[in-house]
C-alpha cells in the first residue's frame, strides 16, 4: 500500500509556550496598529484588539495590563524595527550620506507601511490631548530618532562636509519636524506627486548647510 507524504512525514515539532506567546503578542500589536490607523487610539479598546487579533477580549489586558502598556509596547516595537533598519541601510556610511539615508528611511514609511505610520501619528495625537502619560515615552522615541540625525550631522561637521558653525542639534530638530509635517500632509491628502515634490525640496536643504 502506498502512503502519502503527509502520512509518512513526522509531525512538526510542537511550538513552545514562549514561541506561542511571542506570536500572539506580535499579532495583537499588528491588530492594534491596524485599528489605531482606522479608528484612532481613542476609538479602539483593548477588547477590540484581542478580537481583531483572533484571541479573546481579555488577552490584551493579561499581556499588556492596560491601554498605556499596549501603546508603549507598540511604540517600542516600531522603534526597535526602525533602529535595526537604520543599522542595515547605513552599514559603514557616515556624514551627509548617512543624514540623507536617515531622512529617506523616515519619509519612506508612508509607502513602506502606511497603516503603521498612521497608527504612530494617532499615538502622537493621543499623547497631546488624551493620554498625557504617553508623552515621556513618545518624547524618548522621537529623541532617539532626532539624536541619530544629529550624530550623522556632527560626523559631517567633523569631516568638513558642512560648516563648522552649523547647529547640528537644531538642524536635526528642524529636519525631523519637517519630515513629520510632510508625513501628516501625505496621510491627509495621499498625493504622491505633492509628497515627492516636497521631499525633494526638503532634501535640497542639506546642500545649504555650508
Amino acid at each position: 500500500m502506498n502512503l502519502s507524504t503527509d502520512e509518512t512525514a513526522p509531525p512538526p515539532p510542537r511550538r513552545t509556550q514562549a514561541t506561542r506567546r511571542r506570536e500572539s503578542d506580535r499579532r495583537m500589536l499588528r491588530a492594534a496598529a491596524r485599528l489605531f490607523a482606522e479608528r484612532g487610539v481613542s476609538g479602539t479598546s483593548l477588547a477590540d484588539v484581542g478580537l481583531a487579533a483572533g484571541y479573546s477580549r481579555g488577552l490584551p489586558v493579561e499581556r499588556f495590563g492596560n491601554k498605556l502598556g499596549l501603546i508603549t509596547a507598540l511604540l517600542d516595537s516600531m522603534d526597535s524595527w526602525f533602529q535595526a533598519h537604520i543599522v542595515r541601510i547605513l552599514k559603514d556610511i557616515r556624514g551627509m550620506r548617512a543624514v540623507r539615508l536617515r531622512m529617506e528611511a523616515h519619509l519612506a514609511s508612508v509607502k513602506r507601511d502606511a497603516t503603521a505610520t498612521a497608527a504612530l501619528y494617532s499615538i502622537y495625537t493621543e499623547s497631546l490631548f488624551v493620554m498625557s502619560e504617553l508623552q515621556p515615552h513618545v518624547a524618548a522615541v522621537i529623541g532617539r530618532w532626532r539624536e541619530g540625525l544629529a550624530d550623522s550631522l556632527r560626523e559631517a561637521r567633523r569631516a568638513g562636509e558642512i560648516g563648522k558653525r552649523v547647529d547640528c542639534e537644531g538642524e536635526a530638530r528642524f529636519l525631523l519636524g519637517a519630515m513629520r509635517g510632510l508625513v501628516i500632509q501625505y496621510l491627509l491628502d495621499r498625493s504622491d506627486s505633492d509628497f515627492a515634490r516636497s521631499k525633494t525640496i526638503l532634501l535640497s536643504h542639506l546642500g545649504r548647510l555650508r
